[in-house]
């Protein structure tokens, strides 16, 4: 069992041998969309190959469905380094999502943009459907199943546990998980998919790490925890040091964290925390880097403890895309976890853009705006990895042989269809 103390000293090598950190979604104010903004930057970034016109979409039969197509990406860790896309039908993906293998259970991850609407209606959408066909199916004797909320901190179970037994109404809710102050993006948008789980009587589990403790990393690093604090989100030190330690996990961090970090710098949002604690200089990488897989590691391990707690049950979370995509956030951290147990771990991306595919800043909202119109065709749907001991950047680098891997942006996309 390695120590928390060695544990700390891991991450922060880690953190200084990487031009690391990453876009924890907390100045949301400021940010906006352009915390998705990236460049491929000759880092063995893949692109699809075209798709076929010929795609299947779920028809919206009445207001609260919306018309959707979707697709399946296939990665490609061979010499042509080609990975292509599948359309699936919508119906389909649903019974996918809906089954866990061999019934021990698992997590579906719908990564979605936290101000759209649209994504917002497919993730209400999926939640009926797929408790629908658990409950027709009858998986064993067991068709649990709950929504992992991102926007709601683990202080505040209790809040949602009493909503769904409907002892506290929508408005209540809403005040008493202090969602003004520590969300932020609107209440209404998600208010559709707590009704639905209220409705059904799925249960709202909160993922996420409370405020006051990720304050206490932005300002101090992870030994700004007590060691029980950090252990009520790291219950597996060992496990969350070792994560770091992957091949793929620095070329992870280099695309997506790193420029992230890098914008955060240039828009001048560092010299406070998300609690608004003034700082007197920029928060370093390695303290934005220790936040940022701190709220990955609970809202991974919140939704693992669940499944383990209710075996055979299927949890969706609905989290922000930004943490499903290229595996090393949430989904990476959920397999680690679940391989002894051989749970599911399934990652859908909600209308994904150019943005969201590429390093922060990197590509303008004028060119995302003109990408949105080819669909999925002009997407990086895969990272390449390199093999122990090739230095990115060097000759050897660039032969095939060199691939150590790739990593798949997810393993389902969903588009809503433009008229929904």
């Amino acid at each position: 069992m390695v120590s928390l103390n060695a544990c700390f000293i891991t991450l922060l090598t880690i953190a200084e041998s990487c031009t690391l950190v990453s876009a924890l979604s907390t100045r949301r104010d400021v940010l906006g969309s352009a915390l998705r903004s990236a460049t491929a930057a000759g880092s063995g970034v893949l692109v699809s190959s075209s798709l076929s016109s010929l795609v299947p979409i779920a028809n919206a039969d009445d207001d609260t469905t919306t018309a959707f197509s979707s697709y399946r990406i296939n990665p490609d860790a061979s010499s042509k380094l080609y990975p292509t896309l599948t359309p699936i039908d919508p119906n389909k993906l649903t019974q996918i999502l809906s089954k866990t293998s061999g019934n021990h259970g698992g997590a579906v991850w719908l990564g979605e943009h936290h101000n759209s609407v649209k994504d917002h209606k497919l993730q209400a959408q999926f939640i009926q459907k797929i408790h629908q066909h658990r409950k027709q199916q009858q998986f064993g004797s067991n068709n649990k199943m709950a929504v992992g909320l991102e926007m709601v901190q683990v202080q505040f179970q209790p809040v949602l546990d009493a909503y769904i037994s409907k002892q506290i109404s929508d408005d209540e809710l809403k005040e008493q998980v202090q969602w003004e102050k520590r969300w932020s993006w609107s209440f209404e948008g998600y208010l559709p998919i707590f009704q639905t789980c209220r409705q059904l009587n799925i249960p709202l589990i909160a993922l996420n790490v409370d405020s006051e403790d990720l304050g206490l990393v932005e300002a101090n690093g992870l030994p700004g925890l007590s060691r029980d604090k950090l252990q009520k989100y790291v219950p597996d030190p060992n496990g969350f040091a070792q994560f770091a330690r992957n091949r793929y996990y620095k070329t992870y961090v280099d695309y997506v964290i790193s420029p992230s970090y890098d914008l955060h710098k240039e828009m001048r949002i560092l010299r406070t925390t998300i609690t608004g604690q003034v700082l007197e200089e920029d928060m370093s990488f390695a303290r934005f880097f220790s936040g940022r897989i701190l709220w990955d590691e609970s809202m991974a391990s919140n939704a693992y403890k669940w499944v383990v707690n209710n075996p055979g049950g299927l949890i969706c979370c609905l989290v922000g895309a930004d943490h499903v995509k290229f595996t090393g956030g949430i989904t990476g951290r959920f397999q680690r976890m679940a391989k002894e147990q051989q749970l599911d771990c399934t990652s859908v991306i909600l209308n994904p853009t150019l943005i969201d595919t590429r390093p922060s800043g990197s590509v303008s909202m004028l060119s995302n705006v003109a990408a949105l119109a080819s669909g999925p065709n002009d997407l990086t749907l895969q990272l390449r990895y390199l093999k122990e001991g090739v230095d990115v950047g060097s000759e050897e680098s660039r032969l095939p042989d060199s691939t150590g891997g790739v990593l798949a942006l997810a393993d389902y996309l969903v588009l809503s269809s433009s008229n929904t």
